[in-house]
């Protein structure tokens, strides 16, 4: 190749400086010297993060381990990140990796500012003392943490929310997007996913479930949901002692949230939202974000509003914005807010998680239309509430198969969005979908995050304190404390 033809390409970024609170951590490894103990991280870097791992940090400190934050601080303006506020976690946060970008910028940041806080805190407080970050789910963090720590660190992590692996019914494959959504066909639909054969389907949520796939290669302790979770992950050749069913942790957060007042309540905020019942939506996975998906849905969002006496809420997040941008459709939403006042409300992300508590606890929500995984665990204990999951797949099957209060609206068409609604509207139960009696299979409120606090504990107490143990300790031939530190 001459070298008048290369050409040099700038892959440079200029990222943001790490930020440490050197006291706490000081104080907190000082701590945990003294008591010959390792340390727990525990990992936040989005919304969904803010709210699960906080009770963890909570039940941690109650069970008198040396616990700190790290947060990655990818949702840091005054909405996205009120949640450290709103769960008083700022007091606990040890080093703000103040992570910025895109996908791949954030995952490439990400790598080299978690490796490098691991090693920051292995020479500036002594390589004796054992750090265990805990991950939550199948984030960013989740998926390039573990990288980092381990490549970095040589030690692995522990994941809350762990083995979460996408589903779908077998009759999903049978649908035909011109097909027109009867009542028999519905019906049809409707038990197939209740008592039908189901099948992995790993491509989506994305990036999530690559998240989650790779975290599980890095991690030591898993923590998993629910028995479908454990299965998953033994059957990938995890090890079943490491893997623990827990429960899911978002129950304690809405526990703790019932317990308090919001700040501001949502009906202060939208008055509309105290007259007559709404569904709430909310849509930004990004598969959901192709053109003939993001389409349907929309499309069948102006139906219900047009053709039906329903009342719809649409919380606007970033990615849906984007998208109606994108495609041209912002004008035509905006429109019909205009035309429907009283029908169609169009909110900005609700600032506290409190204010979404409060509104499935009102008995003015009777239906969630989403794509998120977590409110698909939320809606389990909110009764009355029912949860319609617009996406062809899901990472939290178990709501549908075994709880029997999910599910899958497939957005391949707007017929079949304004057909699932309108014919589910107050025959919840003729369709067997438990609304009133909900199982709550995330286990019980207040009790998850404990029994997470309580086996790390052990843990610590017992000296597991390799975490990444080779298989000649996993298999007990021999177990050694010292080695070469080569990566």
């Amino acid at each position: 190749m001459k070298t008048s033809n290369i050409e040099k390409i700038e892959i440079s970024k200029q990222n943001l400086r790490i930020k440490v609170n050197s006291t706490l951590l000081r104080d907190i490894f000082n701590v945990a010297k003294s008591e010959n103990s390792p340390l727990l991280s525990v990992v936040i870097g989005t919304k969904p993060d803010f709210y699960k791992q906080a009770p963890l940090v909570v039940e941690a400190k109650r069970e008198k381990l040396p616990v700190f934050v790290i947060d990655t601080g990818q949702h840091f303006d005054d909405i996205l990140g009120f949640g450290i506020k709103e769960f008083k976690l700022e007091e606990s946060v040890g080093c703000d990796l103040q992570i910025r970008g895109d996908l791949m910028e954030k995952a490439s940041e990400l790598i080299l500012k978690f490796g490098s806080f691991g090693r920051y805190c292995k020479e500036e407080f002594g390589s004796t003392s054992k750090l265990l970050p805990v991950v939550h789910g199948d984030t960013l963090v989740a998926g390039i943490a573990p990288l980092a720590w381990v490549f970095g660190m040589g030690q692995k992590v522990a994941q809350n929310e762990a083995g979460l692996r996408s589903m779908s019914p077998e009759i999903m494959k049978k649908l035909k997007i011109t097909q027109e959504p009867t009542l028999d066909l519905i019906e049809k639909y409707i038990q197939e996913q209740f008592d039908g054969k189901w099948f992995i389907a790993r491509e989506e949520p994305f990036p999530e479930q690559i998240d989650t796939w790779i975290c599980s290669a890095g991690t030591q302790y898993f923590f998993a949901p629910t028995q479908l979770n454990k299965d998953n992950l033994v059957k990938e050749g995890y090890p079943d002692e490491f893997v623990h069913v827990v429960g899911n942790s978002v129950v304690d957060a809405i526990y703790l949230k019932r317990k308090q007042k919001v700040s501001q309540s949502i009906f202060d905020l939208y008055p509309e939202l105290e007259k007559g019942k709404w569904i709430r939506m909310d849509i930004h996975r990004r598969e959901n974000l192709t053109e003939h998906r993001f389409k349907s849905i929309i499309h069948g969002l102006v139906n219900i509003v047009k053709y039906s006496d329903h009342k719809v809420v649409l919380v606007m997040l970033n990615a849906t914005k984007s998208a109606l941008k994108f495609y041209g459709l912002e004008e035509k939403v905006r429109l019909l807010a205009d035309e429907f006042p009283n029908k169609f409300l169009i909110t900005p992300l609700w600032k506290e998680y409190g204010q979404v508590i409060e509104f499935l606890d009102s008995g003015r929500c009777w239906a969630e239309m989403t794509d998120s995984g977590s409110m698909q665990e939320e809606l389990l204990y909110f009764k009355n509430v029912l949860s319609l999951t617009i996406r062809l797949n899901t990472d939290r099957p178990e709501t549908i198969f075994d709880a029997k209060s999910n599910l899958l609206i497939p957005p391949i068409n707007s017929e079949w969005i304004t057909s699932m609604v309108n014919h589910l509207y107050d025959k919840f139960e003729d369709f067997g979908v438990k609304s009133k009696n909900k199982k709550e299979i995330y286990g019980e409120p207040g009790q998850v995050s404990k029994t997470i606090a309580k086996i790390i504990k052990k843990q610590f107490e017992d000296k597991n304190t390799s975490f990444y143990p080779w298989f000649h300790q996993r298999i007990n031939l021999w177990k050694e404390d010292n080695d070469l530190q080569y990566m």
